[in-house]
């Protein structure tokens, strides 16, 4: 029995360790996926007078707002990275300064008259032009380029 002995100590250790090492790799598989990284797209500067800006929309609240845009107004909505958006109802034709727009967005120019927005890249270039009340009034846009805004 004493030769069996230390041989059933061995087996058990060994089981022992076998099993610490199975462990914490069960546990790591029962840890929830890392969450989606969001932004905050940020457009500068901003009149609260008669701009403002809503965040935390879902699509269909963002698509609600885009369509209903104010007459006199540009409305430009983007990402925020986790399924959420933001959209900014701008009044004023003060050149803009985007940051955290990324990708895809969108935006409807309701201004009156002849009013141009236009989309600049980093060193200030006309990118794309969108006229006032365009047959598609909400139009798609792609940020990645877009560094400023002119509404008008």
């Amino acid at each position: 029995m004493r030769k069996g002995g230390p041989a059933v100590i061995a087996a058990f250790t060994i089981l022992l360790s076998a099993s610490s090492i199975a462990a914490p790799t069960a546990q790591a598989t029962r840890t929830p996926p890392a969450e989606t990284a969001a932004w905050t797209p940020v457009l500068t500067p901003l009149d609260p007078r008669r701009e403002t800006v809503k965040r935390n929309l879902s699509g269909a609240d963002r698509s609600a707002l885009l369509n209903d845009c104010w007459p006199g107004y540009l409305c430009v909505a983007a990402g925020e990275g986790d399924g959420q958006h933001t959209v900014y109802e701008l009044y004023y034709c003060t050149e803009r300064s985007l940051s955290n727009f990324i990708d895809a967005g969108a935006l409807n120019n309701n201004q009156t008259g002849n009013a141009v927005t236009r989309l600049k890249d980093q060193q200030g270039r006309v990118r794309r032009s969108i006229a006032a009340n365009e047959p598609e009034r909400v139009v798609g846009v792609d940020w990645r380029p877009i560094w400023y805004i002119d509404p008008c």
